[in-house]
């Protein structure tokens, strides 16, 4: 019994060891790898590059700064000019001043408006300007005088035959002035601004001693060493435009002194001439005018117009008056001599 066990035993002890031999003799026992001990934290080992020998950065050149298009004033978005607004045809007042100026109490006031005439052609109107109180712009209080103006294209400045006046005697007092035109009906209708606001002008008017540092008006002389006599005399002749232009409507403003010491109407026209000949060559329209006692501005009645091309060429411009025959008599100057104004009319 005892060998058939350690037989037994010894069968066993043969096959294990038979199982062992067949294993790879050199395999390790697995083994737990050690838990690796970390450092105290350090940065990561960087990889070397070369570098320069200077450890500290070399100072570049700044890099130029790209320019940023909306940065330059070359291409900050540019703001075109605000056209201006085209005025639509038509004849409009744009100002419109007094003499004298500021308006004083006692004194006829002349105005003076400006046309601006964007028709394109010659414009006739008559004209007027209408006083108003500055808290009733419904009733006129007073008025000027209907003038008949013919107004160029693009206008300028004319002036009223006559003017208005409030006596003397009082505090300042204030108005309204609106330059007014006749329509079809003889219905007057107040002129407007280009803007299409109807025109109009605040005037204060005070006596002299009212207004402080006005200097006291005197006469003065047109010439220093010339007294005039009583009489209706020509200074100055101007056109417009100015200087006069070829193939363009000339309007003549003669300026007049009247000396009588009372009001005078007369009937007068301007003629050209050609230097050195008789007879004129051609004349405005006959006006008639109502000259106070001082001096003042006309205009004529009607235009003139050197048509055809041509050089520049010279003439002579004489104011005449109509007698009790209707014959042209020259104005004068003081001096008695024909008063003559030279104009050179170029293209």
């Amino acid at each position: 019994m005892n060998k058939v066990v350690a037989l037994a035993l010894a069968l066993i002890l043969v096959s294990f060891a038979a199982a062992c031999s067949s294993a790879p003799a050199t395999q390790p026992a697995p083994t737990i790898p050690a838990t690796p001990t970390i450092a105290p934290t350090e940065p990561p080992a960087k990889v070397a590059f070369a570098v320069s020998p200077t450890a500290t950065a070399t100072p570049l050149p700044p890099t130029p700064t790209p320019t940023v298009p909306t940065a330059t004033p070359t291409n900050t978005p540019t703001i075109a000019p605000t056209p201006a607004p085209t005025v639509p045809p038509g004849l409009y007042v744009t100002s419109l001043r007094t003499d004298p100026n500021p308006p004083l109490r006692g004194a006829d006031l002349i105005f003076y408006p400006t046309f601006l005439n964007t028709t394109g052609t010659l414009q006739n109107y008559r004209w007027n300007v209408f006083l108003y109180r500055p808290d009733n712009l419904t009733t006129r209080f007073g008025e000027a005088t209907r003038t008949d103006t013919s107004i160029p294209v693009n206008g300028g400045e004319f002036k009223s035959i006559a003017g208005w006046k409030i006596p003397v005697g009082g505090p300042c007092e204030n108005f309204v002035a609106r330059v007014v035109f006749f329509d079809q009906n003889n219905q007057a209708q107040p002129f407007n601004k280009p803007d299409g606001a109807i025109f109009q002008k605040d005037l204060t008017v005070c006596a002299l001693i009212d207004l402080p540092n006005y200097p006291t008006p005197s006469p003065v002389p047109p010439t220093p060493t010339i007294t005039p006599g009583p009489g209706l005399y020509v200074i100055d002749i101007r056109t417009q435009p100015d200087p006069p232009v070829r193939n363009v409507e000339l309007n003549f403003f003669v300026n007049f002194v009247n000396t009588t010491g009372n009001i005078q109407n007369q009937r007068w026209v301007v003629y050209i001439y050609r230097p050195g000949e008789p007879n004129a060559f051609g004349q405005t329209t006959g006006a008639t005018t109502t000259f106070l006692s001082t001096i003042g501005e006309a205009q004529s009645a009607g235009f003139w117009r050197l048509s055809g091309g041509g050089p520049c060429e010279n003439f002579v411009a004489r104011a005449a008056w109509f007698n009790q025959d209707n014959k042209a008599v020259f104005f004068t100057t003081f001096d008695g001599k024909p008063f003559e104004k030279n104009l050179t009319v170029c293209p």
